[in-house]
């Protein structure tokens, strides 16, 4: 029979769903030292670039939470878990800012868990005399503080294992296979888990290799029969993950140190095109095929809408406009798909140090009717730029029979595109 993964007579301790106050618990100081291992190998695709080292008020996004695990009294050494592309940027800025609480930043594997786990087990490479507890941290959650650290050692004392959560506000539905709502849960008794999430080792060890997948590594002692106790979360102790997160983030960082926010760029780009009708459909809008008698002419395939929201990012990063960096005359350029053009020139804003946050788009036009089309076409777009759907906005509007448009012998577009600064890399 295997052993059991629950900590030792953990039935006499008080019911983990409850939501207590931190200072219920013993003064965190009872406790021997603590390893930290923050998780930095994310791709951060929906970010537009590696979200680790994204500019936050002047420093890298894992800086900050590294600075809470260095200046805590009960953290004795950090891993960081980073990813192959990352690896030796972080190793460079951990040399750079003193970081000398940290001993080794490791390359992650597949899984969380494996990351997890390869992250432990170098903490216990080191050889740590007393190294009792591991807190696991992702490090896109750049405001961990030294009192959740300590409120999370406290509350682990009872279960060997405790997460950081804050009460749900919204009411939570569940959808059923059909896509319809099967349930209402019942809000009460439903809690949105962050980071750092606080185990003694003996608990986490054994069951950290486990083939189950998991969205945490507390689920790994929920699937073990272990308890999990909860403490106090924070609102600010958001986890970064689109364009949109890092707009709060500049804000929490500019409350949190008193630096103004003014000093991180913001840009705004416009972009336009028009197109007249030819015979023969599809009609090709925001890269998605329309059905329609005719199509806009052009040289590519005539995506007004694309071209618009390109331009745009072109212009709000200082590089010119569509046609100097695809001209017509470039036979390369031919029917291409502008879903290629527009990644090109997200691209080429990424490498000027800036990222697309938000897009606002109009399309002119009194034929075809398009409103049913919105929906698809706002997905093309998001998926194109790899930003969050709720980030692009598009709206249809006509003429009202006014000029060429409103005679229905072509379409027009307008943008204009939000972009927020980022380190260059």
């Amino acid at each position: 029979m295997p052993p059991d993964p629950r900590p030792p007579d953990s039935r006499q301790f008080p019911d983990s769903r409850q939501f207590p106050d931190s200072r219920q618990f013993p003064d965190s100081r009872q406790f021997k030292d603590a390893g930290a291992v923050v998780l930095a190998a994310g791709g951060g695709a929906r970010m537009g670039g590696d979200k680790m080292l994204l500019d936050l008020l002047g420093k890298p996004v894992i800086s900050y939470c590294l600075d809470a695990f260095q200046r805590s009294g009960r953290v004795g050494q950090i891993v960081v878990v980073a990813s192959s592309r990352n690896r030796s940027k972080i190793q460079d800025l951990v040399s750079a800012s003193g970081y000398d609480k940290v001993v080794d930043v490791v390359e992650g594997g597949l899984r969380r868990q494996d990351s997890t786990a390869i992250g432990v087990e170098r903490l216990l490479d080191g050889g740590a005399d007393g190294l009792e507890w591991v807190l696991v941290h992702d490090g896109a959650r750049p405001f961990v503080d030294e009192t959740m650290i300590d409120n999370g050692l406290a509350a682990a004392a009872a279960t060997g294992s405790a997460v950081p959560a804050l009460p749900v506000s919204d009411t939570i539905k569940r959808a059923g296979p059909d896509g319809n709502v099967d349930e209402t849960l019942e809000r009460e008794y439903l809690r949105a888990v962050q980071t750092p999430q606080v185990f003694r080792l003996d608990v986490l060890v054994p069951i950290m290799r486990s083939v189950e997948d998991v969205t945490d590594d507390a689920a790994l002692v929920e699937l073990a029969g272990g308890r999990v106790a909860f403490f106090d979360g924070h609102p600010d102790n958001i986890k970064l993950t689109t364009p949109a997160d890092m707009e709060r983030a500049v804000a929490i960082a500019a409350r949190r140190t008193g630096v103004p926010n003014s000093g991180l760029a913001y840009r705004w780009g416009t972009g336009f095109d028009g197109h007249a009708f030819v015979a023969g459909g599809p009609l090709r809008l925001g890269g998605v095929d329309i059905e329609h008698d005719r199509h806009l002419e052009g040289h590519s395939d005539g995506d007004v809408l694309l071209h618009a929201i390109a331009s745009a990012i072109l212009g709000g990063s200082g590089l010119g406009d569509l046609g100097g960096n695809f001209p017509s005359s470039d036979g390369a350029y031919a029917g291409i798909d502008s879903r290629k053009l527009l990644h090109s020139a997200a691209a080429m804003a990424s490498d000027a140090g800036w990222v697309v946050s938000h897009v606002d788009a109009t399309i002119i036009a009194q034929q075809p009717k398009l409103a049913s089309h919105v929906k698809r076409i706002n997905e093309s777009i998001a998926g194109s730029l790899a930003i969050a759907l709720d980030s692009v906005n598009t709206k249809v509007t006509s003429t009202d029979n006014v000029g060429a448009i409103g005679r229905a012998e072509g379409i027009a577009a307008q943008a204009i595109v939000t972009l927020s600064a980022r380190a260059v890399s």
